[in-house]
């Protein structure tokens, strides 16, 4: 319905125009924005209709906004055989507005209430491929395709698409992780790749996901998914697999089931690579139903052949790493005790991706995951890379419904109280979520550094307390020296439970005395991946892929094992062991 304030603006801009509006439809509605219909005298004294695009909004965000900017500005690039072009961005009294050119259509959602008839669905599924195809032939990937973005023409079955608000000319790019309210699109219809868990890119393939969404449903009724919150969504689109259509209705053919669980893959790779592949393999089934009112078998996708290189990006020859990193987390559910995992290797060998697929799994409930980067040029920073890492979990709290935030509230001043304000400089998201608080008295050096340690260290419980965390630090050869003793902090305190830690560092840049290249950065110590057991059961496995040099080093009990072959801050070689730990022999190495 339109709302006061929509009408309004709707009058004032014909009005302001010379256009004086005659009459008004809400054709329907997309995520935050209404498409209406508005009919109103031209210049010339003929009656010109025209659809415009507005935020549902009374005060909308200034995304919501940018995207009605992005979609006008991708105007040159869409073609009315297959889009809605937009004609005009229209900037009035604070309001903005997107004019589009008028079709008589409707959107897809509408039409598929019910089941569809087989024929009447393979003509729709055939033309909505047609325009997706065209649509990546241009360039561009859509990243929101859902039913209210596929228009239909009734008439003449011409489908167009629109809503290109978040599209993108980009060939290839990757999501970084966000909270699933954050996002930006369709959440319900989201590809695997757009949540920013998945370890791969989003591409056209993205697309094909999101258009098999629509076709299932159209074909069942219902969405292969059913969720009540954000993650459980992002839960379903990583790991729950979907009924295949005919399990839902027995007289959907086998053929079609399956060309719709091949879109649903969860891997780019697995999924038709191309619209086009996808229209061909549609076409031969509707051939098949008019001609026997049955369709054949036929392998999938033989014909689907994309014209640009899309290199996979599949990991090949790291199964057995990925299971350690996996098992390493497994043992920290089951035992509660904290781990530390070390992965080590050249520049561009690869180890962000092996750790990535931890990341993939990691949904809660089953756990959480947060990253940070070291960085050579801010070593001077205590603490920066684990601030990072916090503050991408705080943020994600800050989305979250306010009987939700009430408790994360309570736990967070429980766990920090009374020196929760000693964060808040580090990472002033916290204060946000536990309020303004008081400043604890003065302390002398070293007693406010371990002060200081302690709360940080106990900020980091109460998020592993909720759910097992994996930690990931990324460049660990660039480690501040602060950050070192939080990290063994961490590792031998009884107080932090279910805490996985998984560094990674550029073997080619540590020396074998521990230190980074080059020798006048060998002031800060340097954690070596050399984790050597100790004698009451503590174990260290090695696994080493030969062909790239990843070097992975798992299952170590902290409270075991001591660091060695450190620098102090005066140059002189320490030892410092760890609290419990007692000499042992050095862990052998297994071939990975």
């Amino acid at each position: 319905m339109l709302g006061p304030q929509n009408q309004s603006q709707f009058d004032d801009w014909g009005a302001e125009r010379g256009e004086p509006a005659r009459h008004r439809d809400v054709l329907w509605s997309s995520g935050d924005y209404l498409y209406c219909r508005m009919s109103s005298d031209a210049a010339r004294g003929e009656l010109c209709d025209r659809i415009v695009v507005m935020p549902t909004a009374e005060h909308p965000t200034p995304s919501s906004v940018s995207r009605l900017a992005h979609e006008f500005a991708l105007k040159d690039h869409l073609d009315s055989t297959w889009a809605v072009r937009p004609l005009e961005l229209v900037r009035e009294r604070g309001r903005t507005m997107l004019v589009l050119e008028n079709v008589e259509a409707e959107p897809f959602d509408r039409i598929v209430g019910a089941p569809l008839d087989l024929e009447r669905f393979l003509g729709l599924a055939i033309a909505a491929s047609n325009a997706v195809a065209q649509l990546h032939a241009s360039g561009l990937v859509h990243k929101d395709i859902n039913g209210a973005n596929i228009l239909v023409d009734s008439t003449t079955g011409l489908v167009r698409l629109t809503g290109f608000g978040i599209a993108s000319r980009l060939p290839r790019e990757r999501q970084a992780p966000q909270p699933p309210e954050l996002i930006a699109g369709t959440l319900s219809h989201m590809a695997p790749e757009q949540t920013g868990r998945m370890n791969r890119s989003i591409d056209s393939r993205t697309d094909l996901y999101s258009l098999g969404f629509t076709l299932y449903q159209a074909l069942t009724g219902v969405l292969p998914f059913a969720a009540s919150d954000p993650m459980a969504w992002v839960h379903c689109h990583i790991a729950k697999r979907p009924l295949p259509p005919r399990a839902r209705r027995a007289t959907v053919p086998s053929q079609l089931s399956a060309i719709i669980m091949k879109l649903l893959a969860k891997t780019p790779e697995e999924r038709y690579q191309t619209s086009a592949g996808l229209e061909r393999d549609l076409r031969r089934c509707l051939q098949d139903w008019e001609s026997r009112r049955e369709i054949a078998e036929f392998p999938l996708g033989k014909r689907d052949r994309s014209a640009q290189i899309l290199i996979p990006e599949k990991l090949y020859g790291r199964e057995r790493e990925i299971e350690a990193l996996l098992a390493a987390f497994d043992a920290v559910v089951v035992s509660g005790a904290p781990r530390l995992v070390l992965v080590s290797g050249a520049p561009g060998m690869g180890k962000s991706s092996v750790v990535g697929e931890l990341h993939r799994v990691l949904v809660p409930p089953r756990g959480l995951f947060a990253s940070g980067k070291f960085d050579q040029l801010k070593r001077d920073i205590p603490y920066a890379t684990f601030a990072q890492a916090l503050q991408g979990l705080i943020r994600r709290l800050l989305t979250k419904p306010e009987s939700e935030l009430n408790r994360w509230r309570d736990e967070l001043h429980e766990a920090l109280d009374p020196n929760g304000s000693l964060l808040f400089e580090l990472i002033p998201e916290l204060r946000f979520i536990v309020g303004e608080q008081p400043r604890p008295p003065e302390a002398p050096l070293h007693a406010a550094k371990l002060r200081f340690q302690s709360t940080l260290r106990r900020l980091i419980g109460a998020f592993a307390r909720s759910d097992p965390l994996a930690l990931f630090l990324d460049d660990v050869q660039w480690l501040d020296a602060a950050s070192l003793d939080l990290l063994e902090d961490l590792l031998v305190q009884g107080d932090v439970r279910h805490l996985l830690l998984v560094g990674a560092y550029r073997d080619n840049e540590v020396d074998s005395a521990g230190t980074a290249d080059p020798p006048e950065n060998r002031r800060q110590p340097i954690l070596r991946t050399s984790i050597q057991p100790g004698a009451r059961g503590g174990r260290a496995r090695h696994l080493r892929h030969a062909p790239s040099g990843v070097a992975l080093a798992a299952g170590v009990d902290p409270r075991q094992a001591s660091y060695r072959q450190c620098r102090g801050s005066d140059g002189r070689q320490v030892e410092p062991p760890l609290a419990g730990s007692t000499p042992g022999a050095q862990g052998t190495g297994v071939p990975g």
